[in-house]
């Protein structure tokens, strides 16, 4: 048995697949292998074939529902390593990945999941909301903070995750549904109480290219997204209110409609607040410098503008309340 199975789903991937497998065989730690899902493929898959004839460390399966969840599961299913880690067919890993991972993996038995900032290429003319999330992404390290911002966005990139094979045996495998994957899957595991945790070293480029899934497939637009998010926040709130308010911050007709998501999942909103007073039908206005103390409400930022929500976090702060226990960013 390897110390490390790696899962590299690919689907119509010719021209990137053969520089990300060597990606992952020219890597300085050895203990491991790869499995290669081919998703249903309709281009050149000899590829994947031609590595695993010369490495025995490598396999190929087929996994003919399209979905990379479908395809991750099936290699899942595959696996008897205790490290699992991920790698997608369009981005490289460089040699010292694997090696600092499970340095890492075993001396913090504590964290379960672990990622590595990513060095972020682009071919997109217009990508500068791209840049700007790797950016956000990549100043997220410790378990803490992975935790806080998690109903941001996924705070830790697919492609870098290393985790331990015993949290699927224990919180489940990927969601098939149409959602995004990766974040359904922190977002479960860190409501179990799965510890988050980031390497402060670029060791995966992620290419970002016009046809990456992330910008072209239903299951990552904004309403797949909040609507995953919705559902988990709203898990959380009911474990952790004890019977404190709700108020929202942001009056926005999309920042209503997240609220109307939230409220469809069973959490009474008590109040919205903003900056400038805008009356929302049927609930009350709270100032935004009357906000209650710390303990006595939950405050949910709906707010979307970049870089409002840092500003939000700081004010809410300064004026006593914490992150992760009286106020969240879910934008």
């Amino acid at each position: 048995m390897p110390s490390v199975s790696i899962l590299l789903p690919f689907r119509n991937a010719a021209s990137t697949l053969d520089a990300a497998i060597a990606g992952m065989a020219h890597q300085s730690f050895t203990d491991w292998d790869l499995l290669l899902i081919d998703n249903a493929s309709s281009d050149d898959s000899s590829i994947a074939h031609n590595w695993s004839q010369r490495d025995p460390r490598i396999r190929v399966f087929h996994e003919p529902t399209i979905g990379i969840a479908h395809a991750l599961n099936t290699g899942l299913a595959q696996t008897h390593a205790p490290l699992i880690a991920r790698m997608d067919a369009d981005d490289i890993s460089h040699p010292e990945r694997l090696a600092r991972q499970v340095e890492y993996m075993n001396t913090h038995p504590e964290v379960g999941v672990l990622g590595t900032c990513t060095r972020f290429e682009t071919t997109v003319e217009k990508s500068s909301g791209m840049q700007w999330f790797v950016q956000w992404q990549n100043a997220i390290l410790v378990p803490h903070d992975h935790y806080v911002k998690r109903f941001v966005d996924a705070p830790l990139a697919h492609p870098t995750a290393m985790f331990r094979r015993e949290l699927v045996e224990r919180f489940g495998s990927y969601d098939t549904g149409p959602l995004p994957e990766d974040h359904e899957l922190w977002l479960r595991w860190m409501h179990h109480g799965v510890r988050f945790a980031k390497l402060p070293l670029e060791l995966v480029t992620w290419h970002d290219h016009a046809d990456r899934l992330s910008r072209t497939h239903v299951n990552y637009s904004a309403d797949a997204f909040f609507t995953t998010k919705a559902k988990w926040m709203a898990k959380w709130l009911e474990r952790e209110l004890a019977g404190r308010p709700v108020i929202i911050a942001g009056t926005s007709g999309l920042c209503q409609g997240r609220a109307a998501m939230l409220e469809a999942q069973g959490i009474r909103i008590s109040a919205f607040t903003d900056v400038k007073k805008r009356e929302v039908p049927g609930y009350s206005f709270i100032q935004h410098n009357a906000l209650p103390p710390s303990g006595e409400a939950l405050i949910i930022s709906f707010i979307s503008q970049r870089g409002t929500g840092d500003r939000i976090a700081t004010y809410l702060a300064l004026r006593g309340l914490v992150e992760g226990e009286d106020f969240i960013l879910a934008a």
